[in-house]
């Protein structure tokens, strides 16, 4: 096996370095690679990469051996289904519950297609992982009132790809397949671009009329529903949200923390990446919203007595202190928007209105990703290249400026 260190561009223009193995399948003897991102910068960082690179080959040896070396504690024909359940025990002890239950759905969700058809490991082909994507793509999802099935998105037919190609990487490690035949195969179909709709969102004025309507008849929302739409908070980090991460005196929040569920409700003293983790600034509006909120949650505590559950300091809190669960949040906004008039409005797209309110009022995208805790640039130039769109053709635009002084020549 060889290795080398190569560099990348992604959209955004940045450079990182990859490790690229050079080995020889076990079978044909023909040369295949295999790329592994470092996660480094082009930039002072040659020497980082290539000092990964030596573990990178160890770590990959087994691309190179034969069937020989099997892992005797496992049946060589172990069926497909049986041995997900395996792969699936082995990343228990590795993973976070909530990503660990993540898996665990993806993998049912393979194994409900697989098991009439009791393949082994070492029998499924790259023909065969292909009609699974195919079929995926056109009949994977339940429609759950009519019970009928239709067509799964390419993002969902993905991850599927990605965890059966995790459980070939395994299988190859022990030695029951010599080469991963998910790998090689395609999600089929159309392109995720072409499954996506109009992204929703809601104005400066929608915001503001939706405030006074929860106000009146959802005032529970009412404080949420600011979160969401000024800070743009994640709904893990609206529930995440704890008193010692608001600096009253400083004029700051922090967030750091959030509350996720799966099948298991899981606090986390983290945010879903680096990069989500960001202080910022308690304006005005937002301290009076946070005040209520505190002056509220005292009369409670006063109200309950000991019966009160005071967990861990959250702000979101349900009347007797405990938590809220992130499901209950989603359904009952979701009815708080029907109930509106606005039912494609989610609590997700409060997210997406607080973008499009700060790109209207000129914000450059190094300050959008800041303030939405965005961990890559592409995720805040996506968000902006979408709603300039919007905004290009809705009113008259610079260009009626620019060329008055062509008037008359035609």
């Amino acid at each position: 096996m060889k290795g080398s260190i190569q560099e990348k561009t992604n959209k955004s223009g940045k450079a990182y370095y990859y490790i690229r193995l050079s080995y020889k399948d076990p079978l044909s003897q023909a040369w295949r690679q295999k790329w592994i991102a470092t996660g480094l910068t082009v930039k002072n960082n040659k020497r980082k990469a290539e000092a990964m690179m030596e573990a990178a080959i160890e770590e990959n040896r087994y691309l190179e051996l034969a069937p020989e070396s099997v892992n005797q504690s496992i049946d060589p024909d172990i069926l497909l289904c049986d041995y997900i359940d395996l792969w699936l025990e082995g990343k228990k002890r590795d993973l976070q519950i909530s990503t660990y239950e993540g898996y665990e759905y993806r993998a049912a969700h393979i194994k409900r297609y697989f098991e009439p058809l009791k393949y082994k490991v070492r029998e499924l082909s790259s023909r065969m992982v292909d009609q699974f994507l195919k079929h995926e793509l056109a009949h994977g999802k339940r429609d759950q009132k009519t019970g009928e099935m239709g067509p799964l998105s390419v993002r969902s037919v993905r991850s599927y790809k990605s965890i059966l190609s995790a459980v070939y990487d395994q299988a190859a490690i022990d030695g029951l397949v010599n080469s991963n035949p998910v790998t090689s195969v395609k999600v089929h179909g159309k392109s995720n671009a072409s499954y996506q709709r109009e992204e929703a969102f809601l104005t400066e004025e929608e915001v503001a009329d939706v405030l006074k309507f929860l106000k009146e008849h959802y005032p529970r929302f009412l404080p949420m529903a600011f979160m969401g739409a000024y800070y743009g908070l994640r709904r893990s980090e609206l529930l995440g949200l704890r008193w010692e991460s608001i600096n009253f005196q400083e004029k700051t929040i922090s967030i750091e923390n959030t509350v996720v569920r799966v099948s298991t409700l899981v606090e986390k003293e983290a945010t879903k990446t680096r990069d989500s983790k960001r202080k910022l600034y308690l304006f005005p509006a937002a301290e009076e919203c946070l005040s209520a909120v505190r002056q509220e949650q005292d009369d409670y505590k006063s109200f309950f007595g000991d019966a009160y559950r005071d967990t861990k300091g959250y702000v979101f809190t349900r009347e007797d202190g405990s938590r809220y669960d992130p499901s209950w949040v989603s359904k009952n906004f979701e009815k708080a928007m029907k109930a509106y008039g606005r039912p494609d409005i989610t609590y997700h797209k409060l997210r997406h209105s607080c973008a499009s309110m700060l790109i209207n009022r000129g914000w450059d995208i190094k300050q959008l990703q800041y303030w939405l805790g965005h961990a890559d640039p592409e995720t805040t130039l996506k968000i902006y290249s979408h709603y300039n769109k919007k905004r290009l053709n809705a009113t008259e635009n610079d260009l009626s400026e620019i060329s008055r002084a062509a008037a008359g020549l035609f």
